[in-house]
């Protein structure tokens, strides 16, 4: 496990700032996120009686922090990139560029007719999006329908993932 996570950049998104990009460079940023990226939604319980937290995540790890720069700036989309310093039996500090909820859903939107392997995801990762809100409820509890919906995506998707051995990705 690596240690020493710490934030080296957070931009704030501006729906209004943000650049349209050719379709070369989304095709490039698909395909990158179809082969080094993770779409998810994470699921966490924060203890006590309150919510369990799902979200909308895209994690895209890299050993190159400049490719990662390059990925915020051709979709206009800026998120947090952590870094993971070289540790044991890493090699090389690692990056981690990360987009939550509705960065990640901007994400996907823009992505989705260029992804190939991981673009059924995507649609399920938008559907999610569409379906439960990302707004905080705090210690509220949420009603069990919405509970329900979470959890029910949280599968689908999950479900889309190849595992074990003899996985194929058809």
């Amino acid at each position: 496990m690596l240690i020493g996570k710490e934030m080296i950049m957070s931009r704030k998104l501006g729906g209004v700032g943000r650049t349209k990009a050719c379709n070369a460079c989304l095709g490039w940023a698909a395909g990158f996120l179809d082969g080094e990226g993770c779409i998810r939604i994470a699921r966490r319980n924060p203890g006590g009686n309150a919510n369990r937290i799902y979200s909308l995540e895209i994690v895209i790890t890299q050993n190159c922090l400049r490719t990662l720069e390059h990925f915020q700036s051709t979709l206009g989309i800026q998120s947090s990139i952590y870094v993971f310093p070289c540790q044991g039996a890493v090699r090389s500090t690692v990056y981690a560029l990360t987009y939550r909820c509705t960065r990640a859903r901007a994400v996907l939107e823009a992505l989705h007719p260029y992804l190939v392997r991981k673009q059924r995801e995507a649609e399920v990762g938008i559907e999610f999006a569409d379906r439960a809100t990302f707004a905080r409820k705090g210690r509220r509890r949420h009603s069990p329908e919405e509970i329900a919906i979470r959890e029910d995506y949280y599968w689908k998707l999950r479900a889309l993932k190849p595992r074990g051995p003899n996985a194929v990705v058809q």
